[in-house]
């Protein structure tokens, strides 16, 4: 016996009724007691049980699966075998088209089709083969997927007699699930949305668009959802860059100290209350995103369960503590480079700021460099000019930075080795300080001299600084006599 192939998104429970009427039982269910097919893992697609199927239908086991329909939530429908076309379903009522089903009175099971999964999304409201209607059939007991399609068909037959469907086109967001589930979807973004994100989001967004964020949705009805749901995918179908332009224009700028859970009105909840779900994540960044654009917080971080930074900061210590620079040296290089005197509270150009700051990140200005050495600013630049201590960062004469590392080596160099000075008496030794002055040359060149001579220091406290080094008097006496003889 020669069987029909399925028709494009047929149901499992649709072909297998057609198959059992061709082969000469009554049921779906009495077809599988033949076979021995577990029919709830039959219908949900079960790999073991298409391929005996198809093995007897002569038919590969991949077209059959495209009408397998696993119905693990109460709510939620996943068609076919990809996981991402989850979709909210009907649970208490079946529809069909009038057209598909013509055959059913003089029972050509050949021609017609009982059952499409694009029936069982709640936002497909319209046959996209022949444009009309679809129309209701109530079964016996309420059930998410009808196992046995054999019990519906005299109330399909009794409403194709009761009234003629009107025709409609179908919408965007129609023609997308079908695309979805044909496989044939080829819109970027939007395709790698779970099926049901996209219906409800594109609900969400043509409510806005219609509606108002402000106005209540309590009393949408079917049809009007259907509007809704046209606007929203729309937008969605055109990508992140769209909604962003579609969030501009619908909720706005918001003003300053304005809260976006207002301005987002009723739309805010339907998001909120699904941002900790995964498949919601993407939707949920892209409001952020926009939030973040164009709305300042009162110390709000996370917007729709994501972090952001909101509205970037303008001023000086802001700028500064985003990019991880010091605010003293980036305001002397403001004022020495550009001209600009700007204190912590100045609004100061970010674009500026991104330029200068790679070449400022984690340096001191002189002063500041000064006090962790334990010396002045004067005598910092001495010890610059004598390249004792070299900058890591050089503008001009005035304008230096060093890194903390930097700093650190110096004090290695010159004050980490230097022993205590216990065992010798305070007065047989001088400080470097007051040695200079005496002897009138510069700390530098006393530097440059006792490492010349191999002259040891002395610290007299427990600080690793520059001032508390001290020479012994007999040393400082030879070294001085041999500079004046030389």
């Amino acid at each position: 016996m020669v069987f029909p192939p399925p028709f494009l998104r047929e149901t499992l429970p649709s072909y297998g009724y057609r198959i059992a009427q061709i082969s000469g039982v009554n049921s779906l269910r009495e077809l599988a007691y033949l076979f021995d097919l577990d029919l709830p893992a039959f219908l949900k697609g079960d790999p073991l049980s298409l391929e005996g199927f198809a093995s007897y239908v002569g038919h590969s086991s991949r077209v059959l699966a495209q009408g397998s329909v696993n119905a693990e939530s109460i709510h939620r429908l996943q068609v076919g075998p990809n996981k991402q076309n989850e979709v909210r379903c009907s649970t208490g009522s079946y529809r069909f088209c009038p057209k598909c089903v013509e055959g059913l009175e003089t029972d050509d099971h050949r021609s017609f089709c009982l059952g499409r999964t694009e029936w069982l999304v709640d936002a497909v409201h319209v046959c996209p083969i022949h444009c009309v209607r679809l129309m209701t059939a109530t079964p016996e007991k309420t059930g998410r997927v009808q196992a046995d399609l054999s019990l519906l068909i005299p109330k399909m037959v009794a409403a194709l007699t009761a009234a003629t469907p009107p025709t409609a086109e179908p919408t965007t967001l129609e023609r997308y699930i079908i695309g979805r589930l044909d496989g044939t979807a080829t819109h970027g973004w939007i395709d790698n949305l779970q099926l049901d994100v996209v219906i409800h989001t594109a609900e969400v967004f043509g409510a806005m668009e219609l509606r108002g964020q402000h106005s209540s949705w309590s009393d949408i009805g079917s049809e009007e959802r259907r509007q809704h749901g046209a606007a929203g995918a729309d937008v969605l179908i055109e990508g992140p860059s769209a909604i962003m332009e579609f969030l501009k224009k619908h909720i706005g700028m918001g003003a300053r100290g304005d809260d976006y859970h207002a301005t987002f009105g009723n739309a805010f909840s339907h998001f909120y209350a699904r941002r900790l779900n995964v498949v919601y994540h993407p939707v949920c960044a892209i409001l952020a995103r926009y939030v973040g654009a164009n709305f300042r917080f009162t110390g709000q971080e996370m917007v729709f369960g994501i972090r952001t930074m909101g509205k970037r900061p303008t001023t000086l210590r802001s700028l500064c503590e985003q990019h991880n620079v010091g605010m003293k040296i980036t305001a002397q290089v403001l004022e020495a480079q550009y001209g600009i005197r700007a204190g912590s509270s100045t609004v100061v150009d970010p674009q500026l700021i991104d330029e200068i700051a790679p070449q400022l990140k984690g340096l001191m200005n002189s002063r500041d460099a000064a006090r962790d050495l334990g010396v002045g600013v004067e005598l910092l630049k001495g010890l610059v000019d004598a390249e004792l201590l070299v900058p890591d960062f050089r503008f001009n004469d005035r304008m230096l930075g060093f890194k903390r590392d930097t700093l650190d080596a110096f004090k290695m160099e010159w004050c980490e080795g230097v022993e205590r000075e216990a065992g010798i008496r305070f007065s047989s030794k001088t400080p470097i300080y007051v040695a200079s002055c005496a002897y009138g040359i510069r700390v530098p060149q006393l530097l440059i001299a006792i490492r010349e001579h191999g002259i040891d220091l002395y610290r007299g406290g427990a600080t690793r600084e520059l001032r508390h080094m001290k020479i012994r008097n007999m040393d400082l006496w030879e070294m001085m006599r041999s500079i004046n003889a030389g």
